[in-house]
């Protein structure tokens, strides 16, 4: 052990790189930046949740001077992105899944000009039924959102594993129902989170910037630069090393923006137009077409010997992926796996789905898949706690995860810091005075 003292960084109070420029307001952010003839960009939004499109009328808005682009899904080399699966278009195809999908895209001299050209765009639906409750959807007879992806990525609404081509991730580690039989107490309740919306600070953006006809710049409030650069080239069916992407300082992201958002679609019409475009979304732009956390169903039933110790845990969850599947396989990879939290439970089973809804995207936001889980077993063990009359700290003291133990999964457990961290909420809460 060093004595802190001995560090020169650790333990010693740093000053953030950027702070000074923070709060004297001398960062320039992307919503600040503007290139020589710039033009301005603005996307044509569904008004239904799921409809199929009829018609795309642009001509109006072409008309209008100043425009020199108006896009819709046949202007893009490739229409279809996806982390897991391709199933999203850039811009809508054939039909639209949710309210607020983008259908069209204009790019103009000034930001009003592209919003009254927007306006004009003329967009014919045939409305649909929709379903917004995963559960409703997975039931027969729910209209479906995927009809020309069936067997191949989706089965009804619900998404096919790539990896095992099953209908649900699993989790199976010793036996739940021998696990059952030797406990002393148990419990089984039903869970529900909401969706929430992050709402940074600054909304999505990009500006993107054609370098004759082989390379592309692209700037963007966007936390997964290198990843999300290899999608962009496949949109645009350019080679990765002719595409760059810089985020410049970035008001806020909270996970959602690790997923693409408008760059796909600015960078369509840049390179259209042969000229910089930027597109920033509103805040109303925003919470309609950008994602949100996603919303889960779960039932948890949960043994354990008088004494507090957890011997079985037997899970499901239902996760609503929104529209499209984006990161809602990887989210529901980390519920299966993970969804016990921080303890040592020898006997778990779990059985955990994604399926479609007329409802914006799922996004990563706050702990990529952890929060849902967490709050269903950390409520299952304070009612487990109270049913046993045992002090639910102390609950959680004895079930906890030690260096050496091994996850469900058969991962060993090595630094853990759950010890550490109860001993200082409860010194710090006062736990027990």
């Amino acid at each position: 052990m060093y004595e802190k003292e001995s560090y020169a960084v650790v333990g010693k109070g740093r000053p953030r790189v950027d702070a000074v420029k923070q709060v004297t307001g001398k960062v320039q952010y992307l919503c600040d930046m503007h290139l020589p003839d710039m033009l301005y960009g603005k996307a044509v939004y569904s008004t239904e949740h799921h409809a199929n499109i009829l018609r795309i009328d642009t001509s109006a808005a072409e008309a209008v001077p100043g425009v020199h682009a108006v896009i819709t899904h046949k202007d893009i080399p490739h229409n279809l992105i996806g982390v897991t699966y391709d199933d999203t278009p850039v811009l809508a195809e054939g039909k639209v899944r949710y309210k607020g999908e983008m259908v069209a895209a204009v790019a103009a001299e000034t930001y009003e000009i592209a919003c009254y050209a927007a306006s004009l765009v003329k967009v014919d639906y045939e409305v649909l039924p929709a379903v917004f409750d995963p559960r409703e959807a997975m039931k027969e007879g729910a209209p479906i959102l995927h009809e020309d992806k069936q067997g191949e990525g989706y089965q009804g609404n619900i998404h096919i594993v790539p990896a095992t081509g099953g209908l649900f991730q699993t989790l199976r580690c010793g036996d739940v129902e021998e696990g059952f039989a030797a406990s002393d107490v148990i419990l089984e309740r039903k869970f529900a989170t909401c969706p929430q919306k992050p709402l940074p600070i600054e909304n999505f953006c990009t500006l993107a910037a054609p370098d004759g006809n082989d390379d592309i710049t692209i700037w963007s409030t966007q936390q997964c630069v290198f990843g999300n650069a290899g999608h962009i080239a496949a949109v645009l069916k350019m080679p990765l090393s002719r595409v760059r992407v810089i985020c410049p300082a970035m008001g806020g992201g909270f996970g959602e923006k690790n997923q693409l958002g408008t760059e796909p679609v600015t960078a369509v019409l840049a390179r259209k137009v042969g000229r910089p475009v930027k597109m920033e979304l509103t805040t109303e732009e925003s919470l309609m077409f950008t994602g949100t956390k996603h919303p889960m169903y779960f039932t948890y039933k949960l043994g354990a010997k008088k004494d507090g110790t957890l011997v079985a845990l037997k899970r499901d969850c239902i996760t609503g992926a929104g529209a499209y599947r984006s990161v809602a396989m990887l989210i529901t990879m980390k519920v299966t796996y993970w969804g016990a939290g921080p303890y040592n439970i020898p006997n778990q089973y779990a059985d955990c789905y994604v399926v479609a809804t007329n409802k914006q995207i799922g996004a990563a936001m706050r702990g990529f898949g952890m929060a849902q889980p967490t709050f269903a077993m950390e409520v299952m063990l304070d009612m487990l706690a109270e049913q046993l009359g045992m002090d639910p700290l102390a609950l959680r003291r004895r079930n906890m995860f030690h260096d050496g133990d091994h996850m469900p999964t058969g991962q060993a457990v090595r630094a853990t810091g759950i010890g550490m961290v109860l001993d200082k909420v409860a010194q710090m809460s006062g736990w027990g005075e």
